[in-house]
């Protein structure tokens, strides 16, 4: 549900082509650089939702180095004649350094049998990011940058917050102490606010685009009907505000579809940090970035009509293609 977004964002990054778009990216991932090492601003405990908004690099500037893995579970189920029940499941890990460089794996089983799980691996070491798709080699992608990586370390770090925003009003009331890591640490009980308005989860779709596909159109039918029905969860935050553990587990049901309903349960928390956290280096053999078919690039060569480095117009980064 969560991923609805991503191919509008990556159709964004897309089409960013000019020398201006990409000296504009530069600019600002250069700021979000000098940002990771500033010192983090005083969490503000009144408010420990707002914990769960930090990215990685903020949590890395709380933490120090850190590993931190996440499961969801979801199952949609729907009674009736016509009864189904389609279990699905995510799994997400990221390491990352207080250098910056990060790792960071994402595999997704829609319950739909034998062959249709997929899944990706990122790492950002040394200036360079790699990427692979589940079951490919590694490839360099030099012309990243980081962006395209960040925003899938981003993507997968940030799956409590999307579900705690598919909740709508979420409370988090004060459970005492506990300690996580060895370090002492602040518990929070999560519940509904059943008072408070459910806020849309999709932005409006712009005027004039296609018309979505069958499998989209019950994603959106079920993100904008959902009705949070129940939700029983646990926030573990450090001194710092670094969430260091997460559970949640909610139930919806739909407007319009009162036969269908939706679990999910979601673990999530940091399993290592500092000197326990495996350093993040580049892959072995990764393979050079290779953008298009070796035999047309060998063609154009041999006939002179490839253009010279100075010669070819200046873009942005593209978004890293399926493997």
């Amino acid at each position: 549900m969560r991923r609805l977004a991503a191919p509008l964002l990556l159709a964004a990054v897309a089409s960013s082509c000019s020398r201006e778009a990409g000296e504009d990216t530069m600019r600002r991932l250069a700021a979000r650089d000098a940002a990771v090492a500033a010192e983090p601003a005083p969490f503000d405990f009144a408010r420990p939702l707002s914990a769960l908004a930090l990215d990685a690099d903020d949590v890395a500037r709380r933490l120090g180095s850190f590993e931190w893995t996440a499961g969801v579970d979801w199952t949609f189920s729907r009674e009736g004649e016509d009864a189904q029940r389609v279990h699905a499941v995510e799994r997400h890990r990221v390491r990352q350094s207080a250098t910056g460089d990060f790792d960071v794996s994402a595999e997704v089983d829609p319950g739909l049998g034998p062959g249709s799980d997929q899944g990706k691996d990122v790492i950002r070491a040394g200036g360079m990011t790699y990427a692979r798709a589940k079951y490919a080699p590694w490839r360099e992608r030099p012309t990243d940058r980081g962006r395209d990586a960040r925003l899938f370390r981003d993507e997968s770090f940030s799956v409590a917050a999307e579900l705690v925003r598919l909740c709508g009003a979420v409370t988090a009331a004060p459970a005492g102490e506990t300690t996580a890591l060895g370090r002492t640490a602040r518990r929070f009980r999560l519940s509904l606010d059943r008072a408070a308005p459910v806020p849309a989860a999709a932005p409006p779709r712009p005027s004039g685009a296609p018309a979505p596909d069958e499998d989209t159109k019950r994603r959106l039918a079920f993100l904008d009907g959902r009705v949070p029905a129940s939700l029983d969860g646990e926030l573990v935050l450090d001194e710092t505000g670094a969430p260091l553990r997460v559970r949640l587990a909610a139930a919806f049901g739909v407007k319009g579809d009162p036969r269908l309903r939706a679990t999910v349960d979601l673990s999530a928390q940091v399993k290592a940090l500092g000197g326990e956290v495996a350093a993040i280096l580049p892959p072995k053999a990764a393979r050079p970035d290779e953008r298009k078919p070796a035999g047309v690039a060998g063609a154009l060569d041999a006939a002179g009509l490839r253009k010279k480095p100075e010669e070819q117009p200046s873009r942005a980064e593209p978004g890293d293609e399926a493997e």
